[in-house]
């Protein structure tokens, strides 16, 4: 796993280094990252393996935001003198959801502090069985820096497995995006 971080990160480099926008911290444009992501389940899929994050304004209250990441499964063997073999499926996570920020509950000295509340979807694809597809409800805290064009955030997700296996669990994420401009007439 070591190895796909370090691919990740030096590729969320090469990104950012090689933009030809200026950037800021406002809530408009477009925002690339990495998340570090969480869950409850009891499912097979459990692993959340950092991933690539982005997010993009529509206004100055609306955003939408997504996530994508993989895992590398394997087999392993547990067990003492019963020893069993567990296989661990690859699979691919793609997720998006439509956001609402209000910036007026909490204040800070420097940059903005939002909270926001989101509905989205999340699709599982796995190596080997039937692939997942589930409904869920961001909630979280997104700071962005006043003089940074950077943004880091967290976010508790309610999710809803509508697919076999059902079930209700949570998912969680924090991270950070670096914002390009929207352009010539976006606000700063």
């Amino acid at each position: 796993m070591p190895r796909s971080l370090g691919l990740l990160l030096f590729s969320a480099v090469l990104l950012i280094g090689w933009s030809p926008h200026a950037a800021h911290a406002q809530a408009a444009g477009t925002g690339v990252g990495v998340s570090l992501g969480t869950t409850n389940s009891s499912a097979a899929v459990t692993q959340h393996p950092v991933g690539f994050a982005a997010k993009t304004w529509l206004s100055d209250r609306q955003a939408v935001a997504g996530m994508t990441s993989f895992y590398i499964g394997g087999t392993q063997t547990q067990g003492g003198p019963q020893q069993r073999t567990v296989v661990d499926p690859s699979y691919w996570l793609l997720q998006g959801d439509y956001l609402f920020h209000n910036f007026n509950e909490l204040e800070v000295e420097e940059g903005y502090l939002a909270l926001y509340v989101g509905a989205g979807a999340q699709v599982t694809i796995l190596e080997d069985r039937n692939n997942q597809f589930a409904l869920r409800v961001p909630v979280g805290a997104d700071y962005m820096l006043g003089s940074a064009p950077i943004d880091i955030f967290v976010e508790v997700a309610p999710t809803l497995n509508v697919t076999d296996p059902a079930g209700f669990r949570f998912d969680g994420a924090i991270g950070f995006r670096y914002f390009f401009s929207a352009g010539e007439g976006s606000s700063e």
